[in-house]
């Protein structure tokens, strides 16, 4: 007897033996012959696919999570889904975000964000509008075009001083730290 057909045997004893039994049975109790046919088939095919079932847990496949880098895909997807809230306006992550680098670089211009005393530096090196799109923490919050004009500002402001555009010298006050958090500022 080949393989296949050892198989298939050992596949259909099980059904076939719950097939007669129940069969057998609603006879013995009287049950028309078509009737306990048929419940001894369904009885039978639920056999066979209880049996087909694999009970054991299917292993869960490992997640890999990537390190993620600064200024990788993913991130600037993100970046860009919570660029403008349901209101209209810039989220709050992208805000976080546009104040970690503007205090960077306007640290590297001796000028601390942080500090309501250099309000008037900051108006002189990136504008009035770019001074209250970064400082405003409440409702209602920047609109796009308002975070727009604040990147342009500090793109226009550029990464390294100018001689300029130096802010005077501070009496009393420490210089800002020009790395704040971020070093690609």
């Amino acid at each position: 007897m080949s393989v296949a057909l050892r198989g298939l045997r050992a596949r259909l004893t099980r059904p076939a033996v719950v097939l007669l039994a129940v069969a057998g049975a609603l006879l013995a109790l009287g049950i028309a012959p078509g009737s306990a046919l048929v419940a001894g088939l369904g009885a039978a095919a639920l056999t066979a696919v209880v049996e087909r079932i694999d009970l054991r847990p299917e292993p869960a496949p490992e997640r890999h999570r990537a390190d993620r880098r600064d200024g990788a895909r993913g991130e600037v997807l993100d970046l860009a889904w919570t660029m403008v809230g349901r209101d209209g306006r810039a989220g709050e992550r992208v805000l976080r975000e546009l104040r970690s680098v503007a205090a960077g670089r306007l640290a590297r211009h001796g000028v601390d964000l942080a500090d309501p005393d250099a309000a008037a530096d900051v108006d002189r090196l990136l504008g009035a509008r770019a001074r209250a799109t970064l400082t405003r923490t409440t409702h209602p919050l920047p609109t796009p075009a308002d975070v727009a004009h604040t990147v342009t500002a500090l793109e226009r402001l550029g990464p390294h001083p100018s001689p300029d555009l130096a802010p005077p010298p501070a009496a009393g006050r420490p210089a800002p730290d020009p790395h704040p958090r971020r070093t690609d500022a």
